[in-house]
């Protein structure tokens, strides 16, 4: 027998890992935690080296003190006759087919924290799978995953309200979808349809009031979808004269304001998309900065992404050549003045030569805020906005440049920005009202965060470092989209993997149901 130093090296960095998530409990509520894991060694027969391994969809679990559902784990393995074998009496660890195991938990009536290992044996390769169930008496948050939402997810601003929908397929094979609501107060939830998707062709779920209503995107009869708690259908309408139905993408927390975008004419005829704000349900056009991010003017117009809870602060994007740039306006309920571009004490503009095919031509570069797509990155009051700061050319030569973005957090009331460049290619997804930043890794396919206080200066460790130090739970890696203002909410995104590919899923953590 001879350890493959490749292989060895691999179980090493996997066990180095696996320590650091063992210093501290893992709660999952009976839900996978998306940590795959593998040992693995070799052997010399006569026939050459024949790899050893087992590989399993995760190191730790969780159980509630009663009530559990048995919870399967994908097991890959070489050989393929693995065995298992539980370290408790109070765990049940069975082989319930070639692939998968089955883990099963007696009630804990001894009013302590309690765990247990379960070891998967393949030949010289082993696997350990740490076991955590609380007390009957214990009160902890809650972290539950959405994985019953084909999609992301959204929780309303107070954190009360979670909301998506879930796809299935009907009898004639075309799609169908089921909004659902669910109250974290009182664990109620409400599920309607399914609607063919003739009627409502769910996309893409935008954002969900205090008083439960979801706005659900509709991406083929366009626009988006209106569901309450009552079963209630309402479609926003866009302005008098517009040709295109309205996007909402985000809510107040009293539901008063809506915000969004809509075409107010075919863009190839020269139309604009232009940005929304709805008072009560009536849509109002959001002013135009006199020129879009580049100094130039508008070719396709403005999105509304976002709107602090208290209704004073939207954000939004300049969606010109892929911009992005960020703007915000100040919403008195009166008369709101022209947008100021975010971070606007760090940008700046310079006209760069450019070449393309052997044709030159001026071209107008901006280091400055930007953000996509996303509409949680407010805090509730709307003193903080968060965005990622983009270097386009070198102040000092003029020059065209491509450094990494980094996260960056500008402040409403002071008009200033602070960067976060200690993390390398990174956003800010969301900031609390007293400076606590979230940070994204990376730009797309994010799959974990960072957790920044930008009072300090100071890092304060990873999502689930921050989540455990505050709420007494550890979770799968993932990153934070939005936290209520009391912080008895989080609202996150996690990265999913199965059988059918990679995909991205909400998660929240809630405090525990009243009983």
């Amino acid at each position: 027998m001879k350890q493959d130093s490749v292989f060895h090296g691999v179980e090493l960095l996997l066990n180095y890992y696996l320590s650091l998530f063992m210093t501290k409990r893992f709660f999952a509520g009976g839900m996978l935690a998306l940590l795959a894991c593998v040992s693995l060694a070799s052997c010399t027969t006569g026939g050459g080296e024949e790899v050893q391994y087992v590989k399993i969809g995760q190191n730790l679990c969780s159980f509630l003190a009663e009530g559990n559902q048995p919870l399967e784990i994908d097991v890959k393995a070489s050989p393929a006759e693995w065995t298992v074998e539980a370290g408790a009496t109070w765990v049940k660890a069975e082989r319930t087919d070639d692939r998968t195991l089955t883990v099963t938990v007696d009630d804990n009536d001894t009013g302590a924290e309690r765990s247990a290992v379960v070891t998967i044996t393949a030949g010289q390769a082993v696997e350990e799978i740490t076991v955590y169930q609380f007390p009957k008496e214990g009160v902890f948050a809650r972290y539950r995953k959405l994985d019953m939402f084909g999609k992301r997810g959204a929780m309303s601003p107070n954190g009360r309200f979670v909301g998506g929908y879930a796809a299935s397929v009907a009898p004639d094979d075309s799609w169908q979808y089921s909004p659902v609501i669910t109250d974290l107060e009182t664990g109620e939830v409400y599920e309607f349809g399914p609607y063919p998707e003739a009627i409502h062709f769910l996309t893409q779920t935008m954002c969900i009031s205090d008083h439960g209503v979801l706005f659900i995107k509709d991406g083929y009869n366009g626009g988006t979808v209106a569901f309450d708690t009552e079963g209630n259908i309402t479609e926003p309408r866009s302005p008098e004269g517009y040709k295109g139905k309205p996007t909402i993408e985000a809510t107040s927390s009293d539901g008063k304001y809506w915000v969004g975008y809509a075409n107010d004419d075919i863009l190839s005829e020269g139309g604009l998309t232009r940005p929304l704000l709805w008072t009560d349900g009536i849509p109002a056009e959001l002013p135009f900065p006199d020129k879009n991010f580049r100094n130039e003017d508008f070719r396709v117009g403005i999105m509304a992404r976002g709107i602090s809870a208290n209704g004073e602060i939207i954000y939004g994007t300049s969606w010109e050549n892929s911009d992005f740039g960020m703007l915000y306006w100040k919403n008195d309920g009166a008369n709101i003045e022209k947008p100021q571009w975010v971070g606007k004490d760090v940008r700046e503009t310079a006209t760069v030569r450019m070449s393309n095919n052997g044709i030159e031509y001026d071209y107008t570069c901006v280091n400055g805020i930007i953000c996509q797509a996303w509409n949680t990155q407010v805090s509730p009051s709307g003193k903080w906005i968060a965005g990622r700061y983009r270097k386009e050319f070198d102040p000092e030569t003029k020059q065209r440049v491509d450094e990494p973005e980094y996260a960056a957090f500008y402040n409403t009331e002071t008009e200033t920005t602070v960067i976060v460049d200690d993390y390398g290619e990174s956003g800010g997804r969301f900031v609390t009202d007293d400076g606590i930043g979230f940070i994204g890794i990376g730009t797309l396919a994010v799959s974990e965060g960072k957790v920044y206080d930008l009072n300090t200066g100071t890092d304060l460790g990873s999502t689930q470092d921050w989540i455990y130090d505050n709420y007494g739970i550890v979770i799968p890696a993932g990153y934070v989209n939005y936290i209520s203002a009391d912080g008895k909410y989080v609202f996150g995104t996690a990265l999913h993997e199965s059988a059918l590919g990679k995909s991205f899923l909400s998660w929240y953590v809630a405090p525990p149901l009243e009983k």
